[in-house]
This record gives C-alpha cells, sequence and structure tokens, in this order.
C-alpha cells in the first residue's frame, strides 16, 4: 500500500516512449510522441554505445547513442510506424539487452529487448497523483491527454469508478483532469478504474489503479499460506455439481467450489490457521470428456490444469460473480488471494490451439511427448508436451505472449487477484514470468500495491541453481522450496537425521539472494501425502494411488501424527511463505496424485488425533502471525543432532524466537548460546505450546526440551 506517496506513470505496454504534453493547465494536454531509448551503464564507458534495432534491420551501422553528460547515454528515433520492434545496445562488439526493459521480443532464433511504439492519434490517460493512507483517505489525479489529430474526449465515454460505483464527477471536460479525493475508505482492498474513448472512437489503455487500506504495510511473510485444492475442499453448492461420466471418482469431480472456499473464510478457518495468502486451483474451465491420463487411466479436469477457454471460469467450481465473492471474502479479513496459473499448455480444445494450431504459438513441429524415447524432460523441456491432448506453447511468439499476458491481468482484475502461482515454470522461456513481472511492476509503480509471484519448478535436492534462474526482481519472487522438501520428508516422515534438514537450510541461505522469498511445504498435489509416508502406508502397492491396497481412510497411527508435528514446527517457523497443502493440517492420507487429492474434511468428521493435529498447527500460524520475528528474522542454528534441532529467529531490535524440537525419549537439558541480538537479551521468552518459560541469558542461556515435543518460545507478552 502506497503511504503519503506520489507517483507519476504512464498507462503503455512497454514503459520506453518519452511523451511530451502541451499542458496549460486549463485546457486539454495534446500527446506530442517521442521515441527516446535511454541506457544508464552501471560502470563508465569509454568508447561508442549504439542501439541497433529490427526497424533497420540490426543494420551493423547502429544507430549512435549520446552520452547527456551524466553517464547516461539517449538516442531519439524517428520515423517509426506503431508496432513492435525488438533492439539491442552496442558497446565496442558486444551487443546486450536493455537492463531497465523487462519486456523482450524474438526475432527469429534472437532475443531482444521489445520496444512498442504506440499510435500516437490514440489518447492515453497519464497519472499524475496517487495517495492512499493508512486512514482511509484516497487522492487521486489523472489526465486525459489527447491523440495529436486532437480528437477531444467523448465525454459519454469518460468513466471513472471507484470499487465499481461510477464517479461522474471526477471528470472536467474542459481541462482533462480526473481528480478523485475520498476520505473514510474501509479497510480492504479498493480499486479505482478510468476508461476514457475520444470522438474518433479511438480509446486510451484503461487504468487500473489496486490498492490497499490497511494499518501497516503488508509482508507476505507475515503468515502462512494455504493451498485450498479446489474441487476437493468443500461443495457448498450441490446444485453445480457434475461428475464425467466413466471416470473414477478418485479422479473425477468430486464437488469443491468457489462458495465452499469462501464459506471458510468467513466461518474463519483460514483465520484461525494464520493464513495470510490463500492459494486456489486453476479457474479457467476445462473439457467436459475424460481423457487418459497417468497410468493409462482416464481422467477428468476436476484439477483445472486443462484449460478450454481464456476467460471463462470452470462452472463446477462457480461464475466469475462467486470468484469474486471468494476474493472479496478473503481481503475483508487481509488474506490475499492467487490463482494457480497454467501458461505452458492448453486443451485441444481451446480456441487458441484451434485457430493458431498454423501459427507460431505453438511449438507444434519440434514438440514431443516429454519423457518419452528421445524426449527426455530436461532436455526438450522448453518444447516438449505434457501429453497429445496438451499442446505446448511457444514463448518465442510475440503475439502469443500478448494475448497471455493480457488474459493473465484480466483475471487479475476481474477477480480481484492478488498474485499468481506459476505451474510449470521451467517449462517456459523465461519471458513468461519477465513480461507479467514487468506488467506487475507497472500497476505497483503506480500504487504502491505488491503482487506475489511463486514458481513451480519441480526439482530434487540438488535442483537450486534452476530455481534460482527465474527469481529476481525482473521475475519471481520465489519458488515452492523443493531442495528443502526431500530433505524435510527423509527427516521427519522416515526418521533420517535432522543434520541432513539443518545442512538444506545452510545451503539455502548461502544460495539464494536477500529478499527471496521461497516457500517451504510438506507436501503438495503431486506427491504422496506425508501422513501415508510417516505412517508407512506407501511400501508395495500401497504407494499405488489406484490399487484397492491403497491408504486407508483415516491414519490411526500415534506415531505419524507425532512426527507430523515435528515436520509442521520445522516447516512452519521457516522464513518465506511456508505453505500448508490442504488436508496435510489434519493428516489426510493418501498415495500418489490423483489418491493425495481426497476430499477434505472438518470438524465433526474428524478424528481425536486429526483435531489434535490441526490445533497443533493453529498454534504455530498463530504464533507466526504474532511475531515479526517468525516472519521476517534472520535464522541462526543454535544446536542440532540426529534427533535435537534447536534455532532462533531474530531481528535487530531484540525481538526474536526460540524453536526446539526432541524426538528423543529423554529429555534434553541445554545450554545454548543465543546470537546477534538475543546474546545481549534477558527477556522471558514463553512456550506457545505448554507455557514453560525461558530465561535469555547470553552464553548460559538453560534450555530444557522435554522427551517427545516440541517449543515456539517467544517473548512474554507484558
Amino acid at each position: 500500500m502506497t503511504h503519503s506517496r506520489m507517483v507519476r506513470s504512464l498507462a503503455l505496454p512497454v514503459l520506453l516512449l518519452s511523451v511530451a504534453c502541451g499542458d496549460s493547465g486549463d485546457s486539454i494536454p495534446v500527446r506530442t510522441c517521442e521515441v527516446v531509448l535511454t541506457y544508464a551503464p552501471q560502470q563508465s564507458l569509454v568508447g561508442v554505445v549504439s542501439v541497433a534495432g529490427e526497424w533497420n534491420g540490426f543494420s551493423s551501422s547502429a544507430l549512435r547513442m549520446a552520452d547527456r553528460g551524466d553517464g547516461v547515454y539517449t538516442a531519439r528515433l524517428e520515423g517509426l510506424e506503431p508496432r513492435d520492434y525488438g533492439y539491442r545496445f552496442v558497446i565496442g562488439q558486444q551487443q546486450v539487452m536493455d537492463p531497465q526493459n523487462p519486456y523482450s521480443r524474438w526475432v527469429r532464433a534472437e532475443e531482444y529487448s521489445r520496444l512498442t511504439v504506440p499510435d500516437c492519434r490514440q489518447p492515453m490517460l497519464e497519472l499524475r497523483r496517487f495517495t492512499a493512507t493508512p486512514e482511509g483517505v484516497l487522492d487521486v489525479e489523472v489526465a486525459y491527454v489527447d491523440g495529436t489529430d486532437e480528437a477531444g474526449p467523448d465525454t459519454g465515454k469518460v468513466v471513472v469508478t471507484l470499487d465499481g460505483q461510477p464517479r461522474p464527477e471526477a471528470f472536467d471536460a474542459k481541462t482533462g483532469r480526473i481528480t478523485l479525493h475520498e476520505e473514510a475508505l474501509g479497510q480492504g482492498k479498493h480499486h479505482v478504474k478510468v476508461v476514457a474513448t475520444d470522438t474518433a472512437g479511438r480509446s486510451a489503455e484503461p487504468l487500473y489503479l489496486p490498492f490497499w487500506v490497511e494499518p501497516q504495510k503488508f509482508r507476505w511473510e507475515s503468515g502462512l499460506m494455504y493451498f485450498a485444492f479446489t474441487d476437493r475442499f468443500l461443495n457448498a453448492r450441490p446444485d453445480n455439481d457434475g461428475p464425467v461420466a466413466d471416470v473414477d471418482p478418485i479422479a473425477n469431480y468430486q464437488g469443491g467450489d468457489f462458495a465452499g472456499i469462501t464459506r471458510k473464510l468467513e466461518d474463519g478457518y483460514f483465520d484461525s490457521l494464520g493464513v495470510k495468502v490463500l492459494w486456489i486451483s486453476p479457474v479457467d474451465q476445462n473439457p467436459e470428456g475424460r481423457f487418459i491420463g497417468t497410468g493409462g487411466k482416464y481422467y477428468s479436469g476436476y484439477h483445472g490444469y486443462w484449460p478450454t477457454q481464456p476467460r471463462t471460469t470452470q462452472h463446477r467450481f462457480g461464475s466469475l460473480e462467486e470468484l469474486r465473492a471468494l476474493t472479496a471474502a478473503a481481503h475483508k479479513k487481509g488474506i490475499r488471494v492467487i490463482a494457480d496459473l497454467v501458461l505452458n499448455h492448453v486443451h485441444q480444445e481451446h480456441p487458441y490451439w484451434v485457430n493458431h494450431r498454423e501459427d507460431d504459438w505453438f511449438n507444434t513441429s519440434a514438440s514431443c511427448v516429454c519423457g518419452s524415447q528421445d524426449c527426455d524432460w530436461e532436455e526438450k523441456r522448453l518444447t516438449c508436451k505434457f501429453t497429445d491432448y496438451l499442446p505446448d506453447f511457444n514463448w518465442r511468439s510475440s503475439n502469443m505472449v500478448d494475448q497471455f499476458i493480457a488474459d493473465t491481468l484480466w483475471w487479475l482484475e476481474e477477480a480481484d487477484f492478488d498474485g499468481f502461482r506459476m505451474d510449470a515454470v521451467k517449462h517456459m522461456d523465461q519471458v513468461a514470468g519477465r513480461t507479467l513481472r514487468g506488467r506487475l511492476r507497472d500497476l505497483t509503480a503506480m500504487t504502491g500495491t505488491e503482487f506475489y509471484l511463486v514458481g513451480e519448478t519441480f526439482v530434487g535436492a540438488d535442483g537450486r541453481s534452476q530455481i534460482a534462474r527465474y527469481i529476481s526482481p525482473r521475475e519471481l519472487d520465489g519458488q515452492f522450496d523443493f531442495p528443502l522438501y526431500w530433505p524435510v520428508r527423509e527427516a521427519f516422515a522416515d526418521g533420517q537425521s535432522l543434520e541432513r534438514v539443518d545442512q538444506a537450510v545452510r545451503e539455502n541461505e548461502v544460495y539464494y539472494a536477500p529478499g527471496t522469498l521461497n516457500s517451504p511445504f510438506l507436501g503438495n498435489h503431486d506427491v504422496a501425502r506425508f501422513m501415508s509416508q510417516a505412517a508407512k502406508q506407501l511400501d508395495g502397492e500401497g504407494g499405488d494411488p489406484w490399487s484397492s491396497a491403497r491408504p486407508a481412510a483415516t491414519v490411526t497411527d500415534a506415531a505419524a501424527f507425532e512426527k507430523a508435528k515435528y515436520g509442521f514446527t520445522f516447516v512452519l517457523t521457516q522464513p518465506g511463505v511456508p505453505l500448508i497443502y490442504y488436508g496435510d493440517e489434519v493428516g489426510l492420507p493418501g498415495a500418489g496424485d490423483p489418491d493425495n487429492r481426497r476430499l477434505m474434511r472438518f470438524d465433526s468428521t474428524l478424528t481425536e488425533l486429526e483435531a489434535d493435529l490441526l490445533e497443533h498447527v493453529r498454534k504455530l500460524g498463530q504464533a507466526r502471525r504474532a511475531s515479526p520475528a517468525l516472519q521476517t528474522g534472520s535464522r541462526h542454528t543454535l544446536r542440532v543432532e540426529k534427533d535435537l534441532y534447536v534455532y532462533q529467529r531474530s531481528l535487530p531490535d531484540g525481538q526474536g524466537a526460540v524453536v526446539a524440537i526432541n524426538r528423543s525419549d529423554v529429555e534434553r537439558p541445554l545450554v545454548v548460546e543465543p546470537l546477534g541480538s538475543l546474546a545481549a537479551s534477558a527477556a522471558t521468552y514463553v512456550d506457545v505450546f505448554s507455557g514453560r518459560t525461558l530465561q535469555l541469558a547470553g552464553t548460559e542461556t538453560q534450555l530444557v526440551v522435554p522427551a517427545r515435543s516440541v517449543a515456539v518460545y517467544v517473548p512474554r507478552a507484558e
């Protein structure tokens, strides 16, 4: 959220254009377009700096750039027709992409920075001032800027809305100014929308300004992320159910819907867990029929990963209005909602495949089925298709990029999402994430509203380099932490040494850049359930999701629930945005996909062991939400052994937390040495589970960890 802040920005697809506007203050300004490219090298340069572009066939006699006197080089381009162009800067014999431009364009087999030259006859909307305060005071000024032929605004088609309500008084037809002032806006998320058309029928790029009114700046690490797998979470509207004929229920629609998630939002279920980010399944319409999937079995599109329409909700999940009701219910509680985003492929019934299969939108000629003979998942990751009925996109097609980013931003606005989980990141060129981040960054520049982009790159324990390549301010905020996940499952579900987990955590701290918002997790929808692994239900046929020997409906092994408590205590107190996969908080069992996607159970349907685990997870979530140190504090290991793990989270101001896990059958009295700001603290800490106290005393801090127990010590309330 923006706190007393003014931002100027241009509502253009690519912010590479210098636009001069004749603005006398008492008349409508007119657009006078100049195309100026700017290159600001990170170090001083000696010699010629030029720009080679598509406008002249990337001529070797590139356009020379001029140093404007401060080490920044500029070049003015004249006479370009409105369209996209690729370009690179030329420094000596080296060509480089524009480091300030997140957008790119593939020309033949080469990637270039992308310049979009607009039609300057088109009017534009220029944001000149935006302020929103925690007290709910909103102040906005937007200028209607006429196109070069000065057609003037069609006053009946300049529409200003605040939270969907028209504000006709905001537009001054004489000056072109749009001013909006509001006081006492309620806490939560709001948006301003401005659309405008001139008398010649040309429309300006709409201006969408989402913003939050809340007492303090939101941090994605402030709580937990929860994946509510839509079809398997809660069926609140049986009238929209509709399983596909001749498909086993395990791979079919089971009735979960948007209304079910909304009901649990309103009931406070997610609040009780400390959830601040809600991730839901892909929302697009999927095919009506059945299709062969893993194991040669028939599946329906209950999961959402086979889109057949670009801007239509899956009707079994609910309407767009019901989806907006879901996000509105979340926003009332300060919870952000991110949607699963499928950008790698579509289903063969999708109109994009039907209409563009002969264009450059798809990897038609280069595509093979991933994992088949001579089609390695890694070697062919950018061109292989997951199966024959899922044609694979070619992200080097600018037209395809434009369409999919436009669709994604349509969902962002129409459903009021706060970010996205990007599926199958490693199977797409990086232009996908970078382009989406660029457009989201344009929105952030205008209002201060931040959007979370988290990626799914399925890798092994040694896959940090592959995950990290997509994480930067120009692309993803973070990814699901698979390199940590595998040691976590081995240690907490299988009983291997906790030293392996600590090693993985330390490797993360060295490998990822500061500010990375990775998501540690105990389970997800692509792997067998933690509880079934902990209860040793997956040996032999029990690991086959289609076998009659697959795990029973409930787990009765108390030791498995104990393992889950250890695992959750670790995961939910880690840096980043920890994930709860629906049902793990109550110990749902399951073999691999799709058996790991059973219908969620609540309240009276839970066994005593399941309800006890749920209460444990709730205490962890509440502790994280209340503790700044558990959210963003630095992490340091204080003691680690095979069955003992003690670490701290701490902030420079002295706030901290101490986490202890003892899996052994004996009590462990310890002397630990807190680090950093905690070393000088004499505060009394309290365990959120038992109420036991811990007196910090530097190198003489005495800690007793009972047998087979966990503790999360936070400062005692004054």
